[in-house]
């Protein structure tokens, strides 16, 4: 029978962060580094892939619990968010996620429903639950994020949006997106065009509203445009059976998120009115849900997920002393043409 000695020196040893060093020919202190993506980690192509070589090769896991004790970080990262049902947002999600998975820090998911903001904000930066904080919020007044969370905390990345005086953001070409819908709402004899926005005061709507206006005047549309406080379906739906209760309604709407979209054709329907035989309708932002919808809807989609991967590259740089920096992802949004759109002319 074999003794517990005998079994415990058959058992592999795990590898050390020493072993890694010794197959890599680097010193260990330059493992730690590549391995935790420490962006002051001084090494060339070749003796980086060397290390994560012998980091694969040997199976070598980092110890998070020594990493924790050494550091006094948690290897969590915040994300706020107002909505996770937003299909937005959920690739927002996704993007965060993978990125955190790919260098070894887990996420911590936050809603800030009305009335728990603050609270919700606070708790999770001074309590030491996170590292960091990554902000995607379309509602939030400039005023609150800066008072309340900017001026006080150095590792906080907004995404999807800017914040005047703040220096650390990842965003998206909203207004070439917005460009886009427009360009193609123009055909099939369009001469007018109206535009749902959000909040006047929040500068992912200016954008929007910015590239929308500046489209309409180049393509020769008469427009208008639309700002309400929030950006959800019931926005959409009111602003549509307000419109389309007029006794003249416009050729074309762009609804400058998917959800104002599915709310505005929700509106059509209630109000009999025909999509697109009578009106083409163009959202920002893709979908599957988009296909599901009668009729099926045209979209616009943004390379959410990779904003949300670039945005935890950034916040994680700041933690290790890095700039911040306001970023914009450089992926072009693209056209996806379903039913709400096309009429097909003989």
């Amino acid at each position: 029978m074999a003794r517990n000695s005998d079994l415990a020196s058959a058992k592999p040893q795990r590898a050390t962060i020493r072993d890694v060093a010794r197959i890599a020919k680097v010193d260990p202190s330059l493992v730690s580094r590549i391995v935790n993506n420490d962006p002051k980690a001084s090494a060339t192509l070749a003796t980086r892939k060397r290390v994560l070589d012998a980091v694969e090769e040997l199976g070598y896991r980092a110890n998070s619990a020594a990493r924790m004790l050494k550091t006094a970080r948690t290897q969590m990262i915040g994300l706020l968010l107002p909505d996770f049902s937003n299909p937005m947002y959920s690739a927002i999600i996704s993007g965060v996620e993978k990125r955190c998975t790919e260098i070894g820090y887990g996420v911590l998911l936050g809603d800030h429903a009305e009335g728990h903001s603050e609270k919700t904000f606070t708790d999770l930066l001074e309590s030491g639950q996170v590292d960091g904080l990554l902000i995607a919020s379309g509602t939030l007044p400039d005023s609150f994020l800066k008072n309340n969370i900017l001026n006080h905390h150095a590792s906080v990345v907004m995404i999807n949006r800017r914040v005047r005086g703040a220096d650390a953001s990842v965003i998206v070409k909203d207004e070439l997106g917005a460009e886009l819908a427009v360009q193609h709402l123009s055909q099939y004899g369009t001469k007018t065009i109206t535009g749902i926005f959000g909040h006047r005061n929040v500068d992912t709507a200016q954008r929007r509203k910015k590239g929308f206006e500046s489209a309409a005047e180049k393509f020769g549309l008469k427009h208008q445009s639309i700002e309400v406080a929030s950006w959800g379906m019931e926005d959409g739906r009111k602003v549509g059976v307000e419109l389309l209760s007029k006794k003249v309604i416009p050729d074309a709407v762009f609804a400058s998120t998917i959800m104002m979209g599915i709310g505005f054709l929700r509106a059509a329907h209630e109000m009999s009115i025909k999509i697109p035989e009578d009106l083409r309708v163009v959202a920002l932002h893709d979908s599957p849900i988009a296909n599901y919808l009668t009729p099926s809807l045209t979209t616009i989609n943004l390379p959410t997920i990779e904003m949300g991967a670039q945005a935890v590259d950034l916040l994680v740089s700041m933690m290790n002393g890095g700039s911040p920096r306001n970023m914009v992802v450089s992926d072009l949004p693209t056209l996806t043409i379903r039913e709400s759109s096309r009429l097909d002319i003989d």
